[in-house]
């Protein structure tokens, strides 16, 4: 037997014409074929699977998620969903006593609103658990929380950068344990190299699993950062634990920067785009604004690159055509980063490089058009929709024509991606079943871009070009577009089969509609 066919199908390609066929010829990952005839006879001793009218649509792509951290916070403690102090403390300590003696207890999602509103000092965490480390990052993935004994653990108690730093919190007994920015990364990387293998192998096959069970066959792990990473999931794909394709990118400025550049490529695993950082996070208030914080009116935020080094970081991508993804939060950190972009690309105006700005989520209006002279790919995050009295409490009402400008940015002809940057950012509503979302579901992406959740309304999109933001796009912002992101001869066989037309169905109703099957090279790796 050689091959597969799809039959009995309603197959949108997502291609330029359209083109919507009902039959599928897959042979060695690959597509052969499309049509509206029926091709059992033309291509004999195949497998044939008849979909009874599924709707089949591209494999989805989760452009921007942070893979190794989504993994742990399926292992490790999940705050996304404890909305008072009591819980807070109730699930912290009940973790806790799992763990052996030593052990780490890791947990992310959650909120200043726990603490009364005020960030957590680490004797609010001693009161819980004091005889194991502890270490918690805030649901923006911007700022995390020690206790005392992990300050310890970690040697941070008398540590000189740690003191001396603007990013590390501190009273008149010194570090209060919150830190904040570039001592996230550092605190996060120093834990998890104490992590065995299994560790990784465990976490790693349980987001896998919600992935492809999700329809996602593709995914960037915006900031792999440790060549440590990237070796596992080049191991777990090659013995067949890991299913999902990985575009995984470097830390730009990194210890590991020059080592992770040096990493092989496969099939299924390659290098993405550099990531840096320009600013910070609405949550943890360090986006950096135009006029101050609503809630905090003496704060603008900060800007975590210097302009020398963000000229030079432009200038290294455009003049070695080296991608890039840029976070960028707030409106003046997006001015700033444009008037440089504009100064560096006057001197390299044929470049080919396809740079993405992540996040945007306030955006002055002069700068949109901009970004489009600029060819820059804007990388938006519809789930943060659901974060809408986080944005109201942090900008005030008037700037909200300012936030999430996704239409706009679309009928401006600027290449848009939507994606999730699960497990950071937005808080996850319930599904139908009364679980919770896990924020990287593309029917929940498409749902919160499509329905009036944003503040903005006029900036919703139609489920058409939130399907495109989803498939065709992100592939092309990866330099994939000959082989992804629509359903065409010669292009990979990755497809996703749902058991609804969210073409044609209520809108309200998306986020709810399951996935039958998900395909990935020719492979059936879910079935409903």
């Amino acid at each position: 037997m050689s091959g597969i066919i799809i039959t009995n199908a309603k197959i949108y390609t997502m291609d330029d014409e359209e083109n919507v066929f009902s039959s599928m010829y897959i042979n060695e990952g690959k597509i052969v074929e499309l049509s509206n005839e029926n091709l059992i006879d033309k291509y004999r001793d195949c497998e044939v699977i008849d979909l009874n009218n599924r709707a089949v649509f591209p494999g989805f792509i989760e452009s921007h998620m942070h893979l190794i951290e989504a993994a742990r916070s399926m292992v490790e403690m999940d705050f996304k969903n404890v909305k008072n102090k009591e819980d807070f403390e109730h699930a912290l300590y009940s973790f806790s006593r799992t763990k052996e003696n030593d052990s780490w207890i890791m947990g992310s999602g959650w909120s200043e609103i726990v603490f009364g509103g005020v960030m957590p000092h680490r004797v609010d965490i001693d009161r819980i658990v004091n005889d194991k480390p502890v270490c918690l990052i805030r649901q923006d993935g911007h700022s995390l929380i020690l206790n005392t004994r992990a300050l310890e653990v970690l040697n941070l108690k008398e540590d000189e950068n740690a003191l001396n730093s603007k990013a590390a919190v501190k009273d008149e007994e010194g570090l209060t344990g919150l830190f904040y920015e570039e001592w996230v990364f550092d605190i996060i990387g120093r834990i998890m190299d104490k992590m065995p293998d299994i560790y990784y192998e465990i976490a790693l096959s349980r987001v896998d699993s919600e992935l492809i069970k999700n329809g996602v066959t593709m995914i960037n792990d915006i900031m792999t950062q440790y060549p440590r990473y990237y070796n596992t999931y080049k191991r777990l794909q090659k013995e067949g634990k890991l299913k999902v394709r990985i575009i995984a990118g470097s830390l730009g400025g990194s210890k590991e920067y020059e080592e992770f550049n040096k990493l092989e490529e496969t099939d299924k695993l390659r290098k993405g785009p550099v990531k840096y950082f320009v600013d910070g996070s609405f949550g943890s208030r360090t986006a950096l604004l135009m006029e101050p914080y609503e809630d905090d009116p003496s704060n603008r935020g900060c800007q975590n690159l210097t302009d020398e080094e963000i000229y030079s970081i432009i200038e290294d991508s455009l003049k070695n055509n080296i991608p890039l993804a840029v976070h960028v939060i707030g409106d003046l950190a997006m001015k700033k980063f444009l008037d440089i972009y504009e100064r560096v690309y006057e001197k390299y105006p044929n470049n080919k490089v396809r740079n993405r700005v992540e996040h945007i989520q306030i955006i002055q209006e002069d700068d949109i058009d901009r970004f489009k002279r600029l060819n820059l790919i804007a990388s938006f995050q519809p789930i943060f929709n659901l974060e809408s009295n986080l944005t109201l409490t942090r900008l005030g009402f008037k700037r909200i024509k300012d936030t999430y400008r996704y239409r706009t940015f679309i009928d401006r002809g600027i290449m848009v991606i939507f994606n999730s940057d699960t497990p950071f950012g937005a808080e996850y509503m319930p599904k139908k079943d009364g679980t919770f979302f896990k924020g990287f579901e593309p029917m929940l992406g498409i749902h919160c871009a499509v329905n009036k959740l944003n503040l903005n309304i006029e900036e919703r999109v139609t489920v058409n070009q939130a399907v495109v933001c989803y498939t065709k796009n992100p592939a092309f912002a990866n330099y994939m577009e000959d082989v992804y992101g629509t359903l065409e001869k010669g292009k990979y066989a990755d497809f996703v089969v749902l058991e609804e037309d969210i073409f044609n169905i209520d809108t309200l109703k998306i986020k709810d509609v399951e996935v039958y099957m998900t395909v990935i090279g020719g492979e059936i790796v879910y079935k409903k």
